[in-house]
């Protein structure tokens, strides 16, 4: 299971950067911003050392769910990934949505790679299925 939460939450991590970009949002419209907004919720949650939120309000069920059926608690598996990131840095470059599936396509600090995540909708939130799908 820590093997699950690595590729989820590990590679969103971008050390030292020190500078903080823009919001991305502006880019989007609609249901593309909503999967953007979780994106920079993710990217606050980190900053702010609250992996509560992460469980709550940007991981979906089924991940979450994932995480209990293997004994573990996500609030838990999520402070340890937080606790070993210095920085997060996310920008949003681009963001699919097909139906009740969406990918975002997410830039790790100024320079850094970019990264594929899945969402997918769970009554009227877009959820995190997946924050790494490279």
């Amino acid at each position: 299971m820590k093997r699950l939460l690595l590729a989820l939450v590990l590679p969103l991590a971008v050390a030292g950067c020190g500078e903080t970009q823009d919001t991305s949002l502006d880019r989007f419209q609609g249901e593309q911003r909503a999967v953007a907004q979780k994106v920079e919720d993710l990217e606050a949650a980190g900053q702010d050392r609250r992996p509560e939120d992460i469980c709550s309000d940007i991981l979906s069920r089924t991940v979450v769910d994932r995480l209990e059926a293997a004994s573990t608690d996500c609030a838990a598996e999520m402070k340890k990934a937080i606790e070993d990131v210095d920085d997060y840095d996310l920008e949003t470059r681009k963001v699919t949505v097909e139906g009740d599936q969406a990918t975002a396509e997410v830039q790790q600090g100024a320079d850094g790679p970019t990264t594929t995540m899945q969402f997918v909708r769970e009554g009227d939130q877009w959820r995190a299925v997946s924050l790494n799908a490279n």
